[in-house]
């Protein structure tokens, strides 16, 4: 893949995990999880067949190096997966084009509370 395709995917992948993550950030906590022995919390969102799913740190005292994540899931396939943190690491785990970026694209704005 060539530097200015990889960048244009890296722009596609943090435009689609902007919006998945307004999204998940406006839906309820479902939990508390232990992931890699640090606690975080879990917020999910399943509607018009896209399964998203949050995981971010919440303490006080987490470290700038704990990772936040958003998966996407078509069915039992998981389409897209980027991690980031607070010292501005950013990457792309997972990231198959298709139909489902335009499901999420469409998305109307979260009402904020």
């Amino acid at each position: 893949m060539a530097k200015i395709e990889r960048e244009a995917r890296l722009h596609r992948a943090k435009v689609l995990g902007r919006i998945a993550y307004r999204i998940l950030r406006s839906s309820e906590i479902e939990g508390v999880l232990t992931y890699d022995g640090e606690e975080k919390h879990l917020q999910k969102n399943d509607d018009d067949g896209l399964d998203m799913e949050l995981i971010v740190p919440f303490r006080p005292d987490a470290l700038a190096t704990e990772f936040s994540r958003i998966q996407i899931r078509v069915g039992a396939r998981k389409v897209f997966e980027i991690r980031w943190d607070s010292a501005n690491n950013f990457k792309v785990v997972l990231y198959e084009l298709g139909d489902w970026e335009r499901e999420l694209l469409d998305w109307p704005e979260p009402i904020p509370f």
